[in-house]
């Protein structure tokens, strides 16, 4: 009876490949064929976010490249085996999608309002969030990090130099996409391009890929708060930091204070008082700067009518609380998908005033209070529950809820996959805390051991005299 041939390993993790010295990223290369078919789609996915953010498919409604690239790169990674379900967060996506569509469709029945597109997109946008990596993979998280921070460092090179050329006068701002690209391939009606304060001739910095200088800070703030994650090289968080005053955004800046609140909490007195002198030592310079000037100039802004700040953080919620007045019954099942940007919209073309709901306020406008609740649970279990950085995940739930307007905008969402949700289970922040912890204690328990040691006297006996005398 003949023998079958051996079939080969399914897994092509089997498959070992010789690591090597330590790269630019941070880390070994990848030592599988696996490791590196996972970190070809996640570079896809960290160039879709930025290289091609701007960049939409003309097909009906716009949408993003970024949806693309991420479905088919966990298709091809969960046809691998590399990908595997995050099973919670699938459960509580399900029941939370099914309420979004029952509160639109019971707002479509009775006022014949709703937007089929924002309610189909909702699913297809979020669905990505309900899968993980496998833990074979999941080593391959600190070489993400130090991808995701290398890329933004370019992109920080880039907005700083269109800065600097500007006020050197050597250069005059222009919106190269708009110019060699088709505008029906690119997303438009965003502040992409704008100066640093009205009538000014220096525009804020966008690395010319972002679809505006205030979502530039946000992955800036993002990559910033990765490397204070990582213990990174203090010129890496200077060039971030520096990137980020180009930008005059409000936005990244809150990013980060948020951020580097919640890594206080986790290392304590000492590290918090060295971020606090470089913090005031970093203001103090960029207060010197005509762009420090402008910052600090809209610290109040959510306390001045039709300011920035209060377009985002006040007068969403006093439309929101006008709706529920008028109609109690929206908090239950709100005023319908897409009416957020609708009644924006209407705002914008009455006053001219570009009033900007967050993911939180578009959630409770538009499906009511117990579809936002069952989609937060969702977010946290997806983001934040079991995350390798807890400072990662919470910040990111935290601008992507109060800060922005994201909640339809995958190419800002996406961000957080790679450096979250990819990769739930693994310990990476909670393992460098461990051992800091454990260093200090160490170091702690030596420096004692040898304090004692040399606090130690010796003490020599004489022998007594036999007659009963003293020694001599």
């Amino acid at each position: 009876m003949p023998i079958a041939p051996k079939r080969p390993s399914a897994d092509p993790a089997a498959v070992p490949v010789e690591p090597t010295a330590d790269d630019a990223d941070g880390g070994l290369r990848a030592s599988t064929v696996a490791d590196r078919r996972v970190m070809a789609v996640i570079t896809a996915i960290l160039l879709s976010i930025t290289v091609l953010q701007r960049f939409a498919v003309p097909v009906g409604p716009l949408l993003s490249v970024s949806v693309l690239v991420t479905i088919a790169g966990i298709a091809f990674l969960l046809y691998h085996g590399d990908v595997v379900e995050n099973a919670p967060a699938m459960r509580v996506f399900v029941v939370a999608m099914a309420a979004c569509f029952l509160a639109a469709g019971i707002v479509l029945v009775r006022e014949g309002v709703g937007a089929v597109t924002s309610l189909v997109y909702l699913p297809v946008i979020w669905v990505a969030f309900a899968f993980t990596l496998h833990p074979a993979r999941q080593h391959l998280y600190p070489r993400v990090l130090a991808r995701f921070e290398a890329l933004m460092l370019v992109f920080a090179g880039i907005g700083i130099a269109q800065t600097l050329a500007q006020v050197a006068g050597v250069w005059g701002y222009r919106d190269y996409l708009l110019s060699w690209v088709p505008s029906s391939f690119l997303f438009l009606g965003y502040n992409t391009s704008n100066p640093i304060e009205y009538g000014a001739s220096v525009y804020r910095a966008n690395a010319f890929v972002f679809l505006e200088p205030s979502i530039f800070a946000q992955f800036l703030a993002l990559a910033l708060l990765s490397s204070l994650v990582r213990r990174a090289s203090l010129l890496r968080a200077v060039v971030l930091g520096t990137a980020m005053i180009c930008c005059i955004s409000g936005t990244g800046l809150l990013y980060v204070a948020f951020g580097v609140a919640l890594l206080a909490l986790r290392r304590g007195g000492v590290w918090t008082a060295r971020i606090v002198v470089a913090a005031v030592v970093g203001g103090l310079v960029a207060l010197a700067t005509p762009f420090g000037t402008i910052i600090a100039s809209r610290t109040d802004e959510a306390s001045v009518d039709n300011s920035s700040g209060s377009l985002r953080f006040v007068q969403p919620y006093e439309q929101i609380l006008g709706t529920w007045a008028t109609d109690p019954l929206t908090t239950l099942w709100g005023a319908g998908a897409g009416w957020a940007d609708q009644l924006a919209d209407q705002i914008f073309g009455a006053t001219g005033l570009p009033i900007n709901f967050s993911g939180i306020a578009k959630l409770v406008l538009e499906y009511g209070i117990p579809a936002t609740v069952l989609f937060t649970v969702f977010a946290v279990l997806a983001i934040a529950r079991r995350s390798p950085s807890p400072t990662l995940a919470w910040s990111g739930l935290f601008a992507n809820a109060v800060l922005t307007g994201a909640l339809l905008q995958p190419q800002v969402l996406y961000v957080l996959l790679p450096l979250c949700s990819l990769f739930i289970g693994h310990r990476f922040e909670r393992d460098l805390d461990d051992e800091r912890r454990a260093s200090a204690r160490t170091a702690a328990e030596d420096h004692a051991r040898e304090v004692a040691e040399a606090a130690q006297v010796r003490v020599t006996v004489v022998p007594a005299d036999p007659n009963g005398r003293g020694g001599a």
